[in-house]
């Protein structure tokens, strides 16, 4: 457009050079490009920058935004990863009180059972010397009977007959082999 009215107005162009470097049209070059910037800059301004602000605008928003959900996120897993350290170290001391009271309650229980093992073991040990005891008094009431059926022996015959020295020795050795059978009897 503008090549056009500088045709219409200018004539023959002169075939010294470069025309933008002809001085005769130097200056309405001059003017028609600085309006042309002003124009360009006025379009640029009006329309293409708030439309880049915008971009630039939401664009630091969003990574504002993003800033903003990364921090919250990194506070909430260390208030996680603290709460998860807490439950951690709670559950190592309830562990270890869980297992010192385990091992009292062990202790307890072994010495109970140690305390009824050795009141079973005195009584048993009460119970068989009641019974040797027992034992000991019905042998020695079984060899009192014995003698005593001796004696009576002895004397129902030393009644019975006159005895002599030699009749008197045989009847202590039968008494006594009466005895000895009785003794063997007992066992």
């Amino acid at each position: 457009m503008i090549s056009s009215a500088y045709a219409a107005t200018a004539g023959p162009a002169p075939s010294s050079g470069l025309p933008q470097f002809d001085s005769s049209v130097f200056a309405s070059q001059m003017f028609w490009t600085v309006v042309s910037f002003l124009i360009l800059m006025y379009l640029l301004r009006r329309y293409v920058m708030p439309a880049i602000n915008d971009i630039l605008d939401s664009r630091g928003k969003k990574i504002s935004e993003d800033l903003q959900h990364a921090e919250k996120a990194r506070h909430e897993a260390e208030r996680l990863l603290a709460g998860y350290r807490e439950q951690v170290e709670r559950a190592r001391q309830m562990t270890a009180t869980t297992l010192e009271e385990a091992r009292i309650e062990a202790s307890a229980i072994r010495d109970h059972a140690l305390e009824e093992l050795t009141e079973e073991l005195a009584k048993k040990r009460t119970a068989a010397l009641e019974e040797i005891e027992r034992a000991r008094v019905n042998a020695m009431a079984e060899v009192r009977e014995a003698a005593v059926e001796i004696a009576m022996l002895a004397t129902e015959k030393l009644i019975a007959e006159s005895v002599g020295r030699a009749k008197a020795d045989e009847m202590v050795h039968a008494a006594l082999g009466h005895l000895e059978q009785n003794k063997a009897n007992l066992h």
